[in-house]
């Protein structure tokens, strides 16, 4: 019977040590060690994770108001750096988005997923948080939808649209996020229907349109 009291006993005291291990600061007044934070007025957990000195560090979990079931994000500290990895969750739990930040800014490759598949969406590129290089779009069977390429998060060089059975329907061109260059037009069969050119966002010089894969009519701009 002594022996059950004195194991509550100890049981109870180190519950009241992990909760004394929790939410504290070093010497400097900066957070250190795991740190657990509610909702204000609630015991539901707003944030969790591990903190060196003020700085995050391990994995933390970010939960949305009203939802506990599942983090809405999960970041990935990386020792030594300023980058974070991050996951973005749908409140099923499911993952809807993918990527690094550097210093709180998208930086790298960044993955979307569609919400009823676990297949890929979309792949982005961003440097200091704005899309630069290829953004690829997927269909749900996998197949490619849209390829462009970005630059300074504006549309700038050539942009491919495909049909679902992988035809290419637009062969674009755009500068500084206007349509600028030449521009083919398709069926989903691969048959040309139009195809001209464009200049700062607007049709210019001779198109040609087409009908069954024969000319129809041309017109001047």
């Amino acid at each position: 019977m002594i022996k059950h009291y004195f194991n509550i006993a100890l049981l109870i005291l180190i519950s009241a040590n992990s909760i004394a291990q929790e939410n504290e600061f070093d010497n400097d007044g900066k957070r250190d060690g795991h740190w657990k934070v509610n909702f204000e007025g609630t015991s539901n957990t707003k944030f969790e994770g591990n903190f060196e000195h003020g700085k995050e560090t391990g994995t933390f979990k970010f939960y949305k108001k009203g939802f506990y079931d599942h983090p809405t994000a999960i970041m990935d500290f990386e020792q030594a750096q300023d980058s974070v990895h991050v996951t973005y969750y749908a409140q099923s739990g499911k993952s809807i988005s993918e990527g690094m930040m550097l210093d709180k800014k998208r930086e790298g490759k960044w993955v979307y997923y569609h919400q009823k598949s676990d297949s890929i969406m979309m792949i982005e590129s961003y440097k200091n948080d704005k899309l630069n290089g290829l953004q690829k779009t997927y269909f749900t069977n996998g197949k490619l939808a849209e390829k462009t390429n970005y630059v300074h998060s504006q549309k700038h060089g050539e942009s491919l649209i495909y049909a679902d059975n992988g035809q290419v329907t637009k062969e674009l061109h755009y500068k500084e996020g206007e349509l600028h260059g030449p521009a083919v037009y398709y069926t989903p069969k691969g048959i040309k229907t139009i195809q001209g050119q464009y200049q700062e966002g607007r049709k210019t010089g001779n198109w040609r349109y087409f009908s069954d894969g024969e000319l129809e009519r041309e017109e001047d701009y």
